[in-house]
Formats: structure tokens, C-alpha cells, sequence
């Protein structure tokens, strides 16, 4: 992407319509005071690209000039020999909207050929795979934003590693990844169904010789069954009339037990309430039970008084606690800082801000203000840790207490039972006369129904003995005709599986050859779920492409350090388990050896920063397909000394045949007059305005 022109109004400090042209400029810096605007022409830039501000933050409502109600942003530029033009325009107030348009410039009718789709989010994608760069591979690789300079490096090694393959546009593996786990756990489900019907397919089959002999025994059984039934059938008389009468007697003699039953049971519930009623039960033992347990739950209100003293002691020693510990946090912050001052002052021999000779003594003042604080902390520490000492000290107290306490429910749960049972006494010695006289009635309900059904068991003896022969024929006939009916189920259930279990053979062997093609299938897809993961292809690729990576920004860092520094990264590292894990880690080092990022100076880190930036940046222009043909720096000169500055204005130099735009943004006087082209921005009470020089 070669931006030719841009168009800002109503957006950030530019109010009027402010036009910038590119055309012929091929390295240039961007000047202006503080706040003049220059930051906002390249976030106008991004806006219009990706409807982004450049911090991320900023909602487009923001964006508008102070006072006005629409603002628009029109960028045009160039990809692949073809020009294009976005215009992104914000309304607010009643009818607010946000608009959308992409343009293409036809050569053969000299006009501009309209490709918005339909919504902004439809039009925003087809700029997105226009550009083929997102906002945030942009935003870590060819736009070096003020104060985010290091927005590659502080990332995670995950989130690192995430830019690069956005980079590298290895998106489409995990695509491809995605697609090829689906359809291989689709085959497997598919697999374990086949596997599953051919188990069950083998054990039906496992049973075909026990289902021929099944058929031979239940036909030669049926057919003795069928002769001995109609032998049976023939010796059977009429005997209903007998079976009628046993039946009536049969039923009345169940309906006379049962009340025989219930009867027992009423008396024997009266025994049982007359023996409660006779119980030792002491009324005046209940009395001083309930009288002791009062005397009990008296005591434990002075338990609950405990639990609040103790409580209340507890929250004032942990208050206490919490403020010396927040003193030592503010006292370790305090000596952190002074001792990187110390670090500071023992490796540069001048203020870092002045430039001026340091004082001998600076450090030694600085090394007894970090041993007052350390004194200060210890005390603290030891006040603090002894409190803790007395709050543990006072929780068991508070758990014994309320341990105790909880006795109370079941204490005033057993009072109240007692005061039950003892209204219950009275109430029972009222009732046993009464119950004396129920069981006398009982008693004698009961002599009456045995005789009863004495007399009934002796007519059905009679009765018995008049159809018993009949009976033993009758029942000889049922079992037969039982036995038949079974033993025919039994032949049609094994002439049935004869025949499903040719169906089931011959569905085996279709089966078997489905679970072969589909197995067959399953180890493909395994090794293209490997191939296409993280540790397949895109590994590959990002192993190729990180020696160009490193080696591109060594070159850099080698011109501006003198060849004092060096970074490498690292794509792998061993686990404490002893696996490898895939990583992208940043290794720094300089005449001192290989340290942490953070351990760098705010010069040395720019320089390592911009390094690996504008390597990202030339990566994307050469590999990741991306159509970006522009680098943006937004100050960081700041940060170095005019040595430092130099040779920063060198590596830029040194990298301008690989893009067709570079824009420097600097407040540094010295630095203008180097770039070839310059464009000025200036604050006016009418806004900022733009010109080329």
C-alpha cells in the first residue's frame, strides 16, 4: 500500500479541509510543534484504512473536531500498478452514521468505479483482503507509534509469535488444521459406530449352532405336547359348578381373614398404648432435665459475648496488619526505584537528562536513603507478622467458641421435647380407662370372627374333596395348554433368527469393507492435522523465516550500536517436564552478556525496538503477500544522543530502496533539514494545516 494522497476534515486539530499529496515524495519528516497535529495526519491515515484510532482506544466520536458534528477522511492509494480511494465520513447528533465507500480508478474511462458493498462491515472486509494486513499486524510491524515502539517486544512469546503468523499469513493452516480435525473426528465416530455393529454382528453369528439345535428340541417338544393335550382335553368333564362354589367360598374366606387381621391389629395397638400409658415415665425427671438444660443455654450467652470481644480484636489487629503491609509495598516500590537510579548513576558518568558531570556523592546519599527505607521495612515486617502471630491465635480461640455454640439449637430443640412430654403424661393418664374399655369390646369381636371362619374353612374342606379330581384334570389341561403356547414362541423365535442372521452376515461384510476405507481415510487426516498444526507447516515456515528476521534486524542494530549489540530469537524451549514447547522468545546482548529486555535503557531499548520493527516491516513487504510498500516512525529520536540520533538517521537511510514511502515524524530542530522533502504542519486558531516544503 503506496498512500498518493489524503484528505482530512473536521478530524482531530484539522478543521478545515486539509489535502496532502505524496506524489514524487519518497523519504520525508513531518514537523511541527507539540500537539500541531503531526501524529494525527498518519492516525487519519489508519483511520481511513481500518476505522481504528491509532492508540485503539479512541471511539470515533472522539475523532471530530471540537464543536462540529461530521468529520471525513479520504485516502488515496496505490497497490500492485492500481489505484484506489477510501472515504470513511462520521456523522453524530439525531441521524448519526458512519459511511463507507471503496473506490477504484478505471483507466480505459479515466473515472473512479464505485466497489462498496452493501453494509460497512461487508465494505470493511473487502478492504481487509484488499490490503491483506489487519490493524493490529500493522500497528506491530510498519507503524513505529509514538510511545509504542515496543509494541512487538513487550508482547507475550505467544502474542509474538501470533504477528508473526499474521505476518506470514498462516492463518489458512489453522484453517486447514480445523477442517482436517473435523473430519477425522467425524471418520472416528463413524469408525467406532462400524466397530461396534461388527462386535455385535460377530456374537449373533457366534450363536448360529445353538440356534439350529434350539429349533430341533422346541419342534420335537411341541409336537409331545400337542399329542398329551389331546389326550387331556378328552378326560376332562364338566366341572364348573364345583369351581364356581370354591371360588365364592375362597373369597369370603380372605374377606373374614382380613378382618380377623384388622381386629388383632386394633387390639394390638390398644396393648401397645395401654403399656405407654403404664411406662415409668417420671414427671419430676423430666422437669429437672428441662430445668437443667435452661440453666445450660444461659451459659452459652456468655460464649456469644466472648465471640464478639473476640471478633472485634481480631478485625483491629488485621487492619493494622494490612496498613504496615501496604507501607512496605509503597517503601519497596520507593527503594526499587532509588536502587535503579544507583544502577543508573554507576554506569553513566553524566545526567541522563542534562548531560552534566554527576557528584561524587550522588550514589552514597542515594545508598543510605535504600538502608533507612530497608530498616523502616524490617520493622514493619516484624510488627506485622507478630499481629498475624495474634489473629491466628485469637481464629482458634473463636473456633473453639463457636464450636461450643452450636449446641444450642440442639440444647433448645431438647427443651422444648421435654415440655411436649410433659403434657403428654397428663394427657395419656387420661385415656388408659378409656383404653381398658376398648379392648373388652375387641376381645370379644375377635372370639366371634375365629368362630366364623372356622365354619367357613370347614365348608370349603367339603368342597375340595368333591372336585378334586377334577380339579388335578383340569390343571394338568392349563399346563399343557401353557406349555404349548411357549414352546410354539419357542419355534417361531428360533426360524426368525435363522433368517436375521443371514441378513446379519451379510451385512457384516459390507461392514467390514466400510471400516477398511474409512481407516484408511483416518491415517491421512491424522498426518494432516499434524502437518497442519502449529508444530507442522506453519512451524516450518516461521523457522524459515525467523534467520531473516534476526539477520535483518542484527544488520540494523549492528550500524546504530556499532556492533556493540545483537538479538536472537528463540522459536523453541525445553519445559521443566523435558517437553518443547513453541515459543517466540527475544534474547538481547551487548559487551555485559545477554540480558532481559527490561534490564535496557530507554535509548537501548528504541534502538533494539526499532530494529526488529523495521526487520518485521521488511519481512512483511517481502513475504507475507501483504501489498505494504510504507513505514511510518513516529519520533523516538528523543530517547538517543546526537551519536545515537545519527545513527538512527543512517539505518533509515540505509532502508528506503525497500519501501516507496518512508514518513519520519520528529520535533528535533537538527533532524529537519536532513530528509529530502518535509511537510509542515501548523497549529492555527482554524485548525492545523498542512504544506509541503
Amino acid at each position: 500500500m503506496i498512500p498518493n494522497k489524503i484528505e482530512l476534515t473536521n478530524f482531530l486539530p484539522y478543521k478545515k479541509t486539509q489535502i496532502l499529496d505524496f506524489t514524487g515524495i519518497h523519504v520525508a519528516c513531518l514537523v511541527g510543534d507539540n500537539g500541531s497535529g503531526k501524529s494525527s495526519l498518519l492516525e487519519g491515515m489508519v483511520w481511513a484504512l481500518w476505522g481504528n484510532a491509532r492508540d485503539g482506544k479512541r471511539s470515533d466520536d472522539e475523532l471530530i473536531h471540537y464543536g462540529e458534528t461530521e468529520m471525513k477522511v479520504l485516502l488515496e492509494f496505490e497497490i500492485s500498478d492500481q489505484i484506489y480511494k477510501i472515504i470513511r465520513q462520521r456523522k453524530i447528533g439525531k441521524r448519526s452514521q458512519l459511511i463507507l465507500a471503496l473506490h477504484i480508478y478505471d483507466y480505459s474511462t479515466e473515472s473512479w468505479r464505485d466497489l462498496s458493498e452493501a453494509g460497512v462491515k461487508q465494505t470493511q472486509k473487502k478492504i481487509d483482503n484488499l490490503l491483506r494486513i489487519d490493524y493490529d499486524t500493522f500497528m506491530n510491524s510498519a507503524f513505529i507509534a509514538q510511545g509504542r515502539a515496543d509494541e512487538f517486544t513487550v508482547k507475550s512469546p505467544a502474542n509474538r509469535k501470533s504477528v508473526l503468523s499474521r505476518i506470514l499469513r498462516l492463518e489458512q493452516w489453522d484453517l486447514y488444521e480445523e477442517q482436517a480435525r473435523k473430519f477425522n473426528s467425524e471418520l472416528k465416530q463413524n469408525l467406532s459406530l462400524l466397530d461396534r455393529d461388527i462386535e455385535s454382528y460377530d456374537k449373533q453369528l457366534d450363536d448360529r449352532a445353538t440356534v439350529d439345535k434350539e429349533l430341533e428340541r422346541a419342534t420335537s417338544k411341541l409336537d409331545i405336547i400337542e399329542k398329551k393335550l389331546q389326550l387331556a382335553e378328552k378326560a376332562m368333564g364338566d366341572v364348573e359348578s364345583s369351581r364356581q362354589q370354591l371360588i365364592h367360598l375362597n373369597s369370603t374366606i380372605t374377606d373374614s381373614t382380613s378382618r380377623i387381621n384388622q381386629s388383632e391389629k386394633e387390639l394390638q395397638d390398644i396393648e401397645d398404648d395401654l403399656k405407654t400409658s403404664h411406662s415409668d415415665i417420671d414427671q419430676k425427671k423430666l422437669v429437672k432435665q428441662q430445668h437443667d438444660i435452661q440453666v445450660e443455654l444461659e451459659g452459652l450467652q456468655y460464649l456469644e459475648k466472648q465471640i464478639d470481644d473476640s471478633s472485634m480484636r481480631k478485625e483491629e489487629k488485621s487492619k493494622l496488619s494490612s496498613r504496615l503491609k501496604g507501607e512496605n509495598e509503597i517503601i519497596k516500590r520507593d527503594a526499587d526505584a532509588l536502587n535503579d537510579r544507583i544502577n543508573a548513576l554507576g554506569s553513566e558518568p553524566n545526567c541522563p537528562t542534562c548531560g552534566q558531570p554527576l557528584e561524587e556523592d550522588a550514589a552514597s546519599h542515594l545508598s543510605d536513603e535504600v538502608e533507612k527505607k530497608r530498616g523502616h521495612y524490617a520493622d514493619n515486617r516484624d510488627k506485622y507478622r507478630k499481629i498475624d502471630s495474634d489473629v491466628a491465635i485469637i481464629d482458634d480461640e473463636l473456633l473453639i467458641l463457636q464450636k461450643h455454640l452450636k449446641k444450642r439449637n440442639d440444647l433448645e430443640n431438647r427443651f422444648n421435647e421435654i415440655n411436649l412430654e410433659i403434657k403428654n403424661v397428663a394427657v395419656m393418664l387420661e385415656n388408659r380407662a378409656s383404653l381398658e374399655k376398648r379392648k373388652s369390646r375387641w376381645k370379644e369381636n375377635l372370639a366371634k370372627e375365629n368362630e366364623r371362619l372356622q365354619s367357613l374353612y370347614d365348608e370349603q374342606k367339603h368342597c375340595k374333596r368333591v372336585i378334586q379330581e377334577s380339579e388335578e384334570k383340569q390343571q394338568n389341561l392349563d399346563e399343557l395348554r401353557v406349555e404349548q403356547r411357549v414352546w410354539m414362541e419357542h419355534v417361531g423365535r428360533a426360524r426368525q433368527k435363522i433368517i436375521s442372521l443371514k441378513d446379519i452376515n451379510e451385512r457384516r461384510k459390507l461392514s467390514i469393507v466400510e471400516r477398511e476405507d474409512i481407516a484408511d481415510k483416518i491415517s491421512i487426516y491424522n498426518e494432516l492435522v499434524e502437518a497442519f498444526g502449529k508444530k507442522g507447516v506453519p512451524a516450518m515456515i516461521i523457522e524459515a523465516a525467523v534467520p531473516e528476521l534476526e539477520n535483518s534486524a542484527n544488520e540494523l542494530l549492528t550500524r546504530i550500536t556499532y556492533g556493540k549489540m545483537n538479538v536472537r530469537f528463540d522459536t523453541q524451549r525445553m519445559t521443566k517436564s523435558g517437553d518443547v514447547k513453541e515459543t517466540l522468545d527475544i534474547k538481547i546482548a551487548d559487551d555485559l552478556g545477554t540480558r532481559n529486555y527490561e534490564m535496557y535503557s530507554g535509548g537501548e531499548s528504541f534502538r533494539v525496538n526499532f530494529a526488529i520493527r523495521i526487520a518485521l516491516s521488511k519481512l512483511l513487504a517481502r513475504r507475507a503477500g501483504a501489498q505494504l510498500q510504507t513505514i511510518v516512525i513516529d519520533e523516538g529520536f528523543g530517547t538517543q544522543d546526537a551519536l545515537g540520533r545519527q545513527k538512527l538517521v543512517e539505518a533509515i537511510h540505509s532502508i528506503q530502496d525497500d519501501f516507496e514511502r518512508v514518513l519520519v515524524i520528529t520535533h528535533i530542530e537538527e533532524l529537519k533539514d536532513i530528509f529530502p522533502d518535509r511537510i509542515n504542519i501548523s497549529k492555527t486558531i482554524d485548525g492545523s494545516t498542512i504544506s509541503v516544503v
